[in-house]
């Protein structure tokens, strides 16, 4: 985490209301802090929207008094909860502006059509079950239902696409001044309509976990599962519910929690029918049916995903470079635990390029689980494939075991050049930047480990995509060596940003 000055300990989510997050993707407080830091930040926000651009992913440098909110002793508490003590702050962050409605205009969207999962930034990246990342969104401003706030969808942050239904189901996150959300980063949510004659303000910021759990890591007074007392969603997800749930209490057993009526064997050709089904409750609950059965589901599960892999076109229905659905006989076998990773091995040298991709994310999805796929993900590295690239270094960064195998490798990939990688993607983004991107957030995860390769951190400062170098900062600020910081206090230093320049004001 990007330390600040901090005075108060953080306060964590009691156990309902992680049980509300797993569930339906979110959770609604409210930060102990006086009205007026937010009328400050609301007023400032509004003089920047009037005389200026939208700021970006330099909208917390630009109203620096949201720092107030984001070290609140709630918002932390609440990321510690969700993404564990070492979580990290994502560069990309945003303010959602909606002005409001004039009279007798005509409304462009519907609500319905507004709603969305995010994407990933830069480019695209695996949605996932477990949190591993988190997005705070945040009101400057009192933001009643009139004034259009932010809706969410519960429990759509299992779901590969939203149906129509999906789309009936939203629920307002209305709220005063001041009022947080944290939310799974892929529930699905939308603006709503402001027919108010206010502006309406709002700003979201981005988490990553560090690692996998070990332990709870919110206020847990019981590490038995049960359901929250009020279950927004319309699905019924117990076993990936109390999957979920043990995973984050650090388990060994990721079904400890689930009850006694597990299908058995001779269910496993039914299941594996279910995958990919267009109902979400019939394909989630398949999914972590099928990943209780254990080893013996790993076979055919890895049928089903070459039986994907070698459908026409395989990676290009499957990757989006907004996100990546994968397939949902990749998220099975990280369910089944370790007894998958000799067939994912195998997986990872197959002639698809999408069984590749599926492998790669799988075998990041088990962690240190996985730590035996380390030298087969490192020679993925060096794939035809910069989407197989892409997914294998995360997972490199999420296993993280024998680093020493694969640091040199991540630090090449900073500064990898390949022709074929320069291509505009999405955005202006390249293939390229993604890689080096993923690697530098790799390093990040690897803290003093990485200590080896400070100097190439340091080099990739000077990246012109200023994602590399957000997350190499980060990662010589977790080295911590006398040179990694001077290097990060040069770089803050002359990149300074004074927030007091306007339009009016220049110097």
């Amino acid at each position: 985490m990007v330390m600040r000055s901090i005075e108060k300990p953080p306060i964590l989510l009691t156990d309902e209301q992680i049980r509300e997050f797993i569930v339906d993707g979110y959770v609604v407080f409210k930060p102990d802090l006086p009205d007026s830091v937010h009328e400050r930040i609301r007023q400032k926000l509004h003089d920047v929207f009037a005389n200026e651009v939208n700021p970006g992913n330099n909208i917390l440098p630009r109203v620096p008094e949201m720092d107030a909110v984001l070290n609140s002793p709630e918002v932390r508490g609440a990321l510690i909860s969700v993404l564990g003590e070492g979580y990290f702050e994502h560069p990309h962050r945003f303010c959602h502006y909606t002005g409001p409605l004039a009279e007798g205009s005509k409304r462009k969207r519907t609500l319905a059509e507004n709603c969305h999962q995010d994407s990933y930034t830069p480019l695209g990246r695996p949605r996932k079950h477990y949190p591993r990342y988190a997005r705070i969104m945040y009101y400057p401003q009192d933001t009643p239902v009139k004034m259009g706030p932010t809706y969410v969808i519960p429990g759509t942050q299992y779901h590969k696409v939203l149906s129509d239904a999906d789309r009936s189901r939203t629920i307002p996150i209305a709220g005063l001044a001041g009022t947080v959300s944290i939310t799974h980063f892929d529930v699905a949510h939308a603006a709503g309509i402001n027919e108010a004659n206010r502006h309406r303000h709002m700003i979201k910021f981005i988490y990553v976990r560090d690692k996998a759990p070990e332990k709870p890591s919110w206020d847990c007074r019981s590490t038995n599962w049960q359901k929250p007392a009020e279950v927004k969603t319309c699905y019924d997800l117990q076993l990936l519910w109390s999957h979920i749930w043990d995973w984050m209490c650090g388990k060994s057993d990721r079904y400890e929690s689930a009850d006694d009526n597990l299908p058995g064997n001779e269910a496993l050709p039914a299941l594996v029918a279910c995958l990919n089904s267009d109902c979400p409750e019939t394909r989630l609950n398949a999914i972590y049916a099928l990943g209780s059965i254990g080893s013996p589901a790993v076979a055919p599960l890895a049928d089903a995903l070459r039986t994907s892999g070698n459908q026409e076109d395989a990676t290009s229905k499957g990757w989006n470079e907004g996100a990546v659905a994968m397939d949902d006989a990749a998220f099975a076998p990280t369910a089944a635990g370790v007894h998958a990773v000799p067939a994912l091995l195998a997986l990872l040298q197959d002639s698809s390029e999408w069984v590749r991709i599926n492998a790669a994310f799988a075998l990041g999805e088990l962690n240190s689980a996985a730590a035996d796929a380390v030298p087969a993900l490192l020679r993925c590295l060096n794939d035809r494939s910069h989407q197989v690239v892409r997914t294998a270094t995360d997972a490199l960064g999420s296993i993280r075991e024998r680093g020493a195998m694969f640091i040199p490798e991540l630090g090449r990939l900073l500064s990898v050049e390949r022709p074929d990688w320069s291509e505009e993607l999405r955005r202006g983004w390249t293939a390229k930047d993604q890689v080096r991107t993923n690697s530098a957030m790799a390093f990040c995860r690897l803290g003093t480990a990485a200590a080896t390769y400070e100097d190439v951190l340091i080099e990739a400062l000077d990246d012109p995509c200023g994602h590399v170098a957000a997350f190499a900062l980060l990662a010589l600020e977790r080295i911590g060596s006398p040179e990694a910081m001077a290097a990060v206090l040069s770089y803050l230093k002359s990149r300074r940003w004074d927030e007091s320049i306007t339009q009016a004001r220049l110097f």
